[in-house]
């Protein structure tokens, strides 16, 4: 269940800009959050930015982190989360059983330390891993590990972006 996977890098240059390119676009709506275990409220919300409906991340990206990953998913789900000083997550999971992944991809680019904005898992335990967001990065992840995004610092004056690939083991 603890399957945590770090990959740099992930997309080409070109990739990686027309992906920030796309989030720089109208479509965004505030009021996107996590639910906590056995809440069905949300308590955090930030903004989404829904992908559902665009080939070339529900296909093109999705088929490029098949190949690299070397694993074949079917697509529950695809969409940005964008956080702004004062929001974050909750802990929460993705999925109920073993069958579902979480691709996590980090749009931002020049993260410093001091903007905090970590994605946090926790393994069990009193045991976390705290991911400081890196440009062009990912984290995959059993859909079963409890996570959440910690809240940005006011030294961060932008929209702290992550495109979640929600993914079904074949």
């Amino acid at each position: 269940m603890k399957e945590l996977k770090k990959f740099n890098d992930f997309f080409d240059k070109g990739i990686h800009e027309k992906i920030k390119n796309d989030m720089q676009q109208s479509g965004w709506k505030f009021g996107h959050g996590s639910y906590p275990a056995g809440d069905r409220r949300r308590r955090y919300p930030f903004w989404i930015y829904e992908l559902n409906d665009n080939p070339y991340y529900t296909d093109y990206l999705l088929n490029i982190i098949k190949e690299k990953t070397q694993r074949n998913y079917e697509l529950h789900d695809v969409y940005a989360n964008g956080h702004t000083f004062g929001t974050q997550g909750d802990f929460h999971v993705d999925w109920y059983d073993d069958s579902e992944r979480t691709f996590l991809y980090y749009a931002n680019d020049n993260w410093r330390p001091e903007y905090l904005g970590k994605t946090i898992f926790d393994l069990g335990e009193d045991d976390h891993y705290y991911y400081l967001p890196k440009g062009n990065s990912a984290v995959m992840f059993n859909g079963m590990i409890p996570h959440m995004s910690e809240g940005c610092s006011r030294a961060f004056t932008g929209l702290r972006v992550t495109i979640a690939w929600k993914l079904l083991l074949r």
